[in-house]
């Protein structure tokens, strides 16, 4: 039992389709569906299935278009939807028609009723078509162009987006640097600030002594010094008092020739901070001595340390310049770094592009549609002998059977997309040929059995295997016995195990369905195998799906449209006592009838065409038969417009939704038992899912909530979510 291969993440697809860009988890299985043969995908309901499988569609016209214009070997691109359910293949056509309404593309196929019905007369269109248009060379030229254009457009994107990527590593470095460098400035204006803060404390201390008449002082010195040396003293030499005598030296000529001799300087003093006084006695002279002298040292002290302070503040201005300039650097790079996406390109393309990637798609097709009448008489033998092969002519036949490779080729240039229900396989496709399909993609594989899926697996060279294993299980029309007697003959007796059984056998419903197979489960009840699991849910409103959402590991992330302040419910209830008559609730029928009546008149319809996203149409169903054959015949009775693909079991709609569902679960005593409904999660989990903005449980509430398990869980659910009402009401 080998488990796939995990999806690697640097994988590049190239076109999308025309719908909404896939998300992360199916971005994830597109990936792993480029390099794979088998591709196994766990999509929960409203996940995205359909739209998943569309780009898959979408990437086969592009990788053929591209092939071609560059020259390479042609091959066939040929994608088959299949299904065990027609819902899900109305699903799927339907969605194709409403997001690329075009002729000559999608061939719905099946049955041979569906065949006749639609198949072959597709296939004359695209004869008639073919016969009546002519090759244009350069129409063909262009639309080669175009899809050149188209896929340069989304190259350069690329190598734009690569050169970015680059750029930000570069960045991210430059802008390291810069923090560095900035904080390293920051120390040095900061310790820098610390030595101007002690240096201008010591200039402060001194005073401002910038305009200091120094030269004035200077000359006030050396008079006052001249001044006391002539000052008559005590310790004069006889020769000293011997001059003062002769020259009448006193203390008042003394003073008045210093007043005398530094007269101008003291002038120059006056009209500045600082003014100096003579002295007018030898006290005075004294003072003024000092006051000199200590003025000269502030002044000299004040000269050595002012350039400093003018030094360091010049070095600040011009590291504080620094810092700016890498600051507004850094800024300039941080924008540009927060202008990069937070995600690395693989996370990312397919949303960032998925415009580009949409044109790329259609430009491919309308290419190929070209190529289609530059071929066209190939093309026209291929559609021929296809559809006489359909139809089961012998020589038809024949040919396929030889030629099977060079008719698949030229036959998917005009139809590269097939449907059918995985039953009907070898009707579309009548003779075995390992790689007539060049894409299968297999829907509601949870449902289906596991040989079921031989037919379309050995036709083709991929696969991508959907489904929801916690959705119904296949049903298997065998007795007990004969399932017994199939594990001992065909497993036990073969010297196999009961493991193998459980991992192998198409009779293990629970462990070996298509899907399981495909995501490489172990045949342990409960291990589901290492699938791409889709959890973005888009399909129902809030209030409905968060009753599915418990049945899958970390639940299902909500996102589809809901506005919460709409007043009315999403969940409804009607109580209903009924019975029992010959396998039907009669009760519960009448009120389904009552319900859909009142549903009719707040804007829900009933209609047989193919619904829209926005369509109001209303789904009724059951888990038994006979109570869903019940309600087909009283409904359609009342309503002859009311589909009859839109009542049945809940079987007939998996794969398959509507606005409103009305559930009649058919079970109302107590005596009867419900192991039915709430033996596994999976019945109700698929009902519920169904409803994409209303979903209404007809039935006995207060039996069903005894009941316990699902049924239980559900009635409380609408309790708290919704609304019990009477059926009259």
């Amino acid at each position: 039992c080998n488990a796939p291969k995990p999806p690697e993440h640097e994988v590049m697809f190239w076109g999308a389709f025309t719908n909404h860009a896939p998300d992360s988890f199916q971005a994830s299985a597109l990936k792993h569906a480029q390099h794979n043969p088998i591709t196994a995908v766990h999509g929960p309901p409203g996940t995205g299935k359909t739209e998943l499988f569309l780009h898959l569609v979408a990437q086969q016209v592009v990788i053929r278009a591209l092939r071609i214009v560059r020259g390479e070997e042609d091959a066939s691109n040929l994608t088959l939807f299949a299904s065990t359910n027609n819902s899900a293949i109305q699903k799927f056509q339907q969605r194709l028609f409403d997001k690329f309404p075009t002729e000559h593309f999608y061939l719905d196929g099946g049955s041979q009723g569906v065949i006749k019905r639609s198949t072959l007369p597709k296939l004359q269109s695209c004869l008639d078509w073919l016969r009546a248009t002519e090759f244009n060379q350069e129409t063909w030229e262009q639309a080669k162009l175009d899809l050149l254009s188209a896929e340069n457009e989304i190259q350069q994107l690329i190598e734009q987006d690569r050169f970015n990527e680059s750029q930000q590593i570069v960045n991210t470095e430059q802008v390291s640097q810069l923090n560095a460098q900035i904080q390293s400035l920051n120390n040095e204006i900061a310790a820098i600030h610390e030595e101007l803060e002690v240096i201008s404390e010591q200039l402060s201390s001194l005073g401002d002594y910038a305009d200091f008449p120094i030269e004035a002082y200077q000359q006030i010195k050396e008079g006052l010094q001249r001044a006391e040396r002539e000052l008559p003293k005590e310790s004069d030499s006889i020769a000293k008092r011997a001059f003062n005598l002769i020259n009448f030296t006193s203390d008042k000529l003394v003073f008045k020739r210093l007043a005398n001799h530094i007269n101008a300087a003291v002038l120059n003093t006056l009209t500045t901070a600082y003014p100096f006084q003579l002295p007018l006695d030898r006290e005075g002279l004294a003072a003024s001595q000092m006051e000199v002298n200590q003025k000269l040292l502030s002044s000299q002290q004040w000269q050595n340390i002012n350039p400093k302070v003018t030094a360091i503040q010049t070095q600040l201005t011009t590291l504080n310049q620094q810092l700016n300039l890498k600051q507004t650097h850094y800024q300039q790079l941080q924008t540009q770094l927060d202008s990069y996406p937070i995600e690395d390109f693989y996370s990312r393309f397919y949303r960032d592009y998925h415009s580009q990637q949409i044109q790329l798609f259609q430009r491919a097709f309308s290419f190929l549609q070209q190529e289609t009448l530059r071929r066209k008489d190939k093309v026209m033998q291929a559609v021929e002998t296809y559809g006489s092969a359909l139809t089961g002519d012998g020589d038809a036949l024949l040919k396929l059977e030889t030629e099977a490779y060079y008719i698949y080729r030229d036959l998917s240039l005009i139809f590269p997309v097939i449907s059918s229900s995985l039953q009907s396989v070898r009707n579309m496709l009548p003779t075995l040929h390992s790689n007539s399909i060049a894409l299968a993609l297999a829907d509601e594989a949870g449902t289906t059995l596991i040989h079921q899926l031989f037919p379309l697996l050995v036709r083709s060279q991929q696969a991508v295997v959907a489904g929801d294993p916690n959705q119904i299980e296949p049903i298997i029309n065998l007795c007990d016995d004969t399932i017994k007697q199939y594990l001992k003959t065909a497993f036990l007796e073969q010297g196999m195990t009961q493991i193998d059984y459980y991992r192998y056998a198409p009779t293990a419903k629970y462990t070996a369905t298509a899907y399981h197979r495909a995501a490489g489960a172990n045949g342990t009840e409960g291990n589901l195998g290492t699938g791409i699991v889709l959890r973005n849910h888009y399909r129902c409103v809030a209030p409905i799906i968060q009753f599915c959402s418990p049945n899958y590991e970390d639940g299902l992330q909500i996102l589809s449209n809901y506005d919460s302040s709409i007043q009315h419910p999403h969940l409804l209830a009607y109580h209903v006592e009924g019975s029992h008559v010959n396998n039907t609730n009669p009760e519960e029928i009448d009120a389904v009838e009552n319900a859909i009546a009142f549903l009719l008149k707040n804007g829900y319809s009933i209609n047989s065409g193919f619904e829209g996203e926005n369509s109001k149409a209303i789904g009724v169903m059951s888990p038994f038969t006979r109570q869903a054959n019940a309600l087909r015949y009283r409904l359609t009775n009342r309503w002859q417009n009311f589909s009859w693909d839109d009542i049945g079991t809940v079987h007939t709609f998996q794969g398959g939704e509507k606005a409103a569902i009305i559930l009649s679960p058919y079970q109302c005593h107590q005596e009867h038992s419900f192991w039915f409904l709430n033996r596994k999660p999976n019945l109700l989990n698929t009902a519920v899912s169904r409803a994409r903005e209303l979903f209404v449980l007809v039935g006995n509430l207060e039996e069903l909530k005894r009941a316990g398990g699902e049924t239980k869980r559900l009635v409380e659910h609408i309790e708290q979510h919704g609304e019990i009402r009477s059926i009259n009401s």
